[in-house]
């Protein structure tokens, strides 16, 4: 006989990306995620601070910065940037 299944605990390993372009001098907050996430400066220059956290991040174009945080996340445009977030599990 087949007892039922009290939980399941599997999360799917899905990956999402997301594009967001900014002007010169914009600014975005970034939410925190669950699992990881990379922030994937394509175009331009991005600079990138947590709250409470006094290491800042500069990307230029082409490189990328694994979110080591779970603080909120600001994302300035140094010049008119294109970016790529990739939030994915685990």
């Amino acid at each position: 006989m087949l007892r039922p299944m009290e939980s399941i605990n599997v999360k799917p390993n899905v990956t999402r990306w997301f594009a967001v372009n900014l002007a010169e001098g914009a600014t975005e907050e970034l939410p925190p995620a669950e699992g990881r996430m990379v922030v994937h400066c394509r175009t331009g220059a991005l600079w990138i601070t947590h709250d409470g956290d006094p290491r800042d991040v500069i990307l230029d174009e082409n490189e990328s910065y694994l979110v080591d945080r779970r603080d909120r996340m600001m994302v300035h445009a140094l010049r008119g940037s294109g970016l790529e977030i990739e939030v994915g599990a685990g």
